[in-house]
């Protein structure tokens, strides 16, 4: 099995690491997109400072992945796969959307992996979806094939249109409208779009340092029991099942929908299970489907890594039965 570069490339973070005789990622180096260059530069540095000489690279971005040219979504970098193949001497170098990563790593999370989302339900056959707010919204589903292996999908739905649905959030969206070109569930399920639903959510509150309080912020003072902040976030948890019922409807997701992203693992026990379950089943029609669903918050720290050795291993896998002799 061929050592693969792996790298989950993120608006804000980039985290970068190889692939292990078991497959999985060893030599993780993590570091914040603001500090480098280019990820060309991060890519070097890594390897000159490690010593390291992978042969081929998984690479995981922020963004939709069309043709050897990938522009990130929520950062000015173009990830040009030709160039860093020839750079670093790569056999070769493939991207992938760092969600469909993540639907790539859903198999081979544990318990500890995992926190139940409301009652523990038992997992079951079908494909699997996942979704995380982070800096923008990813969403990603992993489909079984007749032979037992998946295909990972990967979905810009996070830009999908996204409105209000109860009578208390009309007056929210309105305001979120009034600031922004249109509204998607990008706009109010994300870092950015917690810090607008508590600006709409409480208008008359005090700028914090006079600008808005950003996710971190929130978080904070939800942790201390702030009601605003609290309220801000049962508001976003609604939002976040919400959606949740609205992808696992589109996959039909039977075998389960995960939730990750920064946003949600550093919200984590302020996520009401019970709360994100309600507004994940109020889907009339299709409650009966939706409450066999079972659904987790991932609670593992390198999914992307993760999902990007897996798609590693299934590439090499891939090419070495393409190249064997008949």
């Amino acid at each position: 099995m061929i050592t693969s570069l792996i790298a989950d490339i993120g608006g804000t973070n980039t985290r970068l690491a190889v692939t292990g005789p078991e497959g999985l990622p060893e030599h993780v180096h993590s570091f914040a997109n603001d500090r480098v260059e280019s990820l060309d530069t991060a890519i070097a540095d890594y390897l000159a400072a490690s010593g390291l000489a992978p042969q081929a690279a998984v690479l995981a971005v922020a963004g939709p992945v069309q043709g050897r040219r990938i522009a990130l979504t929520n950062r000015d970098w173009v990830l040009d796969l030709d160039r860093i193949e020839a750079r670093f001497g790569f056999r070769w170098a493939c991207a992938i959307n760092d969600f469909e990563a993540f639907a790539w790593a859903l198999p081979l999370f544990g318990p500890a992996d995992l926190r139940p989302l409301g009652s523990a339900l038992p997992g079951r056959d079908g494909p699997l979806a996942v979704l995380g707010p982070g800096t923008g919204l990813g969403v990603a589903a992993l489909v079984p094939e007749e032979d037992g292996g998946f295909t990972a999908v990967a979905s810009e739905a996070g830009h999908m249109s996204f409105g209000p649905a109860a009578a208390d959030e009309w007056p929210v969206f309105r305001r979120i409208a009034d600031t922004v070109e249109a509204v998607s569930a990008e706009t109010v399920i994300s870092g950015a779009g917690l810090a607008r639903l508590h600006a709409a959510l409480h208008p008359d509150a005090p700028a914090h340092d006079g600008a808005m309080i950003d996710a971190a912020g929130i978080d904070a003072a939800a942790e201390r029991g702030d009601p605003a902040a609290r309220a801000t976030v049962a508001l976003f948890v609604r939002l976040l099942g919400r959606f949740a019922g609205d992808i696992a409807l589109a996959f039909k997701s039977t075998g389960g929908l995960y939730v990750g992203g920064g946003v949600a693992r550093k919200l984590g026990d302020l996520i009401d299970g019970a709360a994100f379950r309600a507004a994940f089943e109020a889907h009339p029609a299709m409650r009966p489907m939706l409450e066999r669903i079972p659904t987790a918050l991932v609670t593992c720290a390198e999914p992307g890594l993760l999902g990007c050795a897996a798609h590693a291993v299934h590439l090499a896998r891939r090419n070495a039965a393409r190249t064997a002799p008949a």
